[in-house]
C-alpha cells in the first residue's frame, strides 16, 4: 500500500504503527520521525518566507476572506505517486490543506488500478 500523509500528526501516527515504509509522500511541514524528511513533499505554503509577523497575519487573513487555501497541492506528484490512501483532515484550513483543495486535485487525476 502506497501511502501519502498531508499533516505532520498524521505522519507520525502512520510511522509509529509501523507503516513508515509505505509513506511515499509528505507534507513540507512533515519532518518527523527523520525517516520522512527524505520523501517528496506534496504541499508548499502560500505564504513566502521571510515576511514578518504582521505581514502573514495580513496575508493568511486576506487568503481566507478569499477563501482561498493557504498550501499548495502538487497536483501532478499526487499523480505520479499515485497513492492508495491520503490521509488528511478537514478540521482547520489554516492547518494543513484544505479538503476541498484534496478533492479538486483527486477528480482532476485520472487514477489508474
Amino acid at each position: 500500500m502506497k501511502i501519502v500523509s498531508l499533516l505532520p500528526s498524521a505522519t507520525e501516527i502512520v510511522c509509529s504503527l509501523g507503516l513508515a515504509d509505505q509513506l511515499v509522500g509528505v507534507s513540507h511541514e512533515c519532518d518527523y520521525p527523520a525517516e520522512v524528511l527524505q520523501l517528496p513533499h506534496l504541499t508548499r505554503s502560500a505564504i513566502p518566507k521571510g515576511l514578518e509577523s504582521r505581514e502573514i497575519d495580513v496575508m493568511v487573513r486576506d487568503q481566507l476572506a478569499d477563501d482561498m487555501s493557504l498550501y499548495h497541492l502538487n497536483i501532478e506528484l499526487l499523480q505520479d505517486l499515485q497513492p492508495d490512501l491520503i490521509v488528511t483532515q478537514t478540521l482547520c484550513n489554516v492547518c494543513a490543506v484544505a479538503e476541498s483543495d484534496v478533492t479538486v486535485a483527486l477528480d482532476a487525476i485520472p487514477f489508474t488500478p
